[in-house]
């Protein structure tokens, strides 16, 4: 208890020591075709962690997150058609694993199997804290014309949803992520052409490690995305392989008036090895042997007014279960670039606005229609100086908590709902750049 107290200063202490930052980056240069432009960041991240009184999924006292995590970004031209962009990072952190960790990632801390562990070194290990130097961004970008070439690491997204995103395979945020500035880079190659005005196609290839960090094909990816706009809207088709299965899946999205529109989906057809024949059977024992659908859609609105935006989200997965019985299933069965949804039916309603021109309210709210669980999001954004800004939260679960069952026909710890099983908790962060 006294430990999180404690971290909770941290942003504080330093948001008094930001607010005389001079704005601007470290520096620019250009020579002929070639230039270099270099940023840094800083990010202070602490919380507070109630569990809910169950010990047997919990420790018995309440717990604190601290984060710090530095980064210096790279970037320009190595000639007429050539780009490159470097973006290195220094993470330490104490965050429990029973914690929503998600929401407070670091590039440090990103976990997918699209991440080669050999581009970073860990300089402490013990228990819930970690410390890690690596690399989050490598990449060198060649354009001609209409072709495009990427080849490194860099971040991938062809998800068009905002909150609830089953197309995004690739390091994707979780929902309630308190920092989304910077998407981690997976290791990958990728051809993009531009076929008409306003078509493309798009190939991309992302090398994929197995548990053993080792290279394998079964985890990596190959997908490709065929984009045109009609009616005002943009519509795709995509189709490949990602970690342990194939996907067939689409997407749309633009704007009818001050309304938009989006929603994207794919069919999975898991295959753990990659070799075309559908599983009966994963490696660990689990019946996955299911061809799934997910999809979601949504509707926002932005408003001048105080940058007034409102949006909302619908998400279905079939391959999620009915009952939150079934939820330790589950959890064997998700693949391993998912986000750990458990249930079938998912909203998610977002708002913001501008109290005033340097001080922004956002909330989110995520509801599991499974169990009637949720989440709820409470941010205050304020920012302190041209480049700094100081973020106040809370996250708010609410749902049944876990129970100890002693008799038939369950015995032992028993998931009563998704959400429930989360901690209350308050956040400070800090970022500023220089």
């Amino acid at each position: 208890m006294r430990r999180a107290r404690a971290a909770l200063l941290v942003p504080c202490l330093a948001a008094a020591v930001i607010r005389a930052a001079p704005a601007g980056g470290i520096g620019k240069a250009e020579k002929g075709d070639a230039s270099i432009e270099a940023i840094g960041s800083v990010r202070l991240t602490a919380a507070y962690l109630h569990y809910p009184d169950v010990t047997m999924f919990f420790p018995p006292d309440d717990e604190g997150i601290a984060a710090t995590e530095a980064r210096l970004i790279l970037e320009g031209d190595l000639g007429p058609r050539l780009r490159y962009d470097v973006n290195l990072f220094a993470a330490f952190s104490h965050v429990p694993d029973s914690a929503l960790a998600g929401a407070f990632e670091t590039a440090g801390a990103a976990s997918t199997p699209y991440r080669t562990r050999y581009l970073a070194w860990d300089f402490w290990d013990s228990g819930s804290t970690d410390g890690r130097l690596g690399v989050d961004r490598l990449a060198l970008t060649l354009e001609v014309d209409r072709v495009v070439l990427a080849l490194g690491r860099f971040t991938v997204n062809w998800s068009v949803a905002e909150i609830l995103a089953p197309n995004d395979f690739f390091a994707p945020f979780t929902p309630v992520a308190i920092n989304t500035e910077w998407k981690p880079g997976v290791d990958a190659i990728r051809l993009a052409v531009t076929t008409g005005a306003l078509s493309s196609v798009e190939v991309a290839g992302v090398l994929g490690n197995g548990t053993d960090s080792v290279p394998a094909w079964g985890r990596s990816a190959v997908l490709v995305r065929i984009a045109t706009v009609l009616w005002g809207f943009e519509w795709a088709l995509l189709g490949g392989k990602v970690a342990e299965r194939w996907i067939a899946g689409c997407s749309f999205q633009g704007e009818a008036g001050p309304i938009g529109l989006r929603g994207e989906a794919h069919a999975g057809f898991p295959d753990a090895s990659g070799d075309g024949r559908l599983d009966d059977v994963d490696r660990d024992g689990a019946w996955r042997d299911d061809i799934h659908g997910r999809l979601s859609a949504g509707v926002d609105l932005n408003l001048p007014w105080q940058n007034l935006s409102l949006a909302t989200e619908y998400m279905f997965l079939s391959d999620g279960v009915g009952r939150a019985s079934g939820y330790l299933g589950r959890l064997a069965r998700l693949f391993p670039d998912d986000q750990p949804f458990l249930g079938r039916h998912y909203v998610a309603l977002s708002a913001g606005v501008d109290i005033i021109p340097i001080l922004r309210l956002d909330t989110l709210g995520l509801f599991n229609a499974t169990d009637f669980s949720g989440l709820a999001a409470v941010i205050l954004s304020y920012s302190i100086a041209d480049e700094a800004d100081a973020v106040l939260g809370v996250l708010l679960p609410w749902g049944d908590e876990p129970l100890y069952q002693s008799g038939p026909p369950v015995y032992g710890p028993s998931i009563e709902s998704e959400f429930g099983l989360l901690p209350l908790m308050f956040f400070a962060e800090t970022r500023f750049y220089f």
